[in-house]
């Protein structure tokens, strides 16, 4: 038994979906894995449409990297697969 309540930690490593890469130009700036529980959604979708919304008002950009093959065709589905570079 554990003392502290909430969620367990997974003894299988969670592998990233993608890494997204925030670029100002053609030089990258910062890098981060993308890791979420289950598969994506458009919930996920969402969030990183409105990041980018976010970095491009200020002279960023994001992208991804190494994306998996359902998050791909989730953006592709939503229009949004050149916008990150998966498409």
């Amino acid at each position: 038994m554990t003392s502290r309540p909430g969620r367990r930690r997974s003894p299988v490593p969670r592998r990233p979906v993608a890494h997204v890469v925030l670029a100002h130009g053609d030089v990258e700036v910062a890098s981060w894995p993308l890791v979420l529980d289950g598969t994506p959604g458009l919930a996920v979708v969402d969030e990183l449409a409105r990041l980018q919304l976010a970095v491009r008002r200020v002279g960023y950009s994001i992208r991804l990297c190494d994306a998996r093959r359902d998050l791909c065709e989730l953006l592709e589905l939503a229009g949004l697969a050149t916008l990150f570079g998966t498409g």
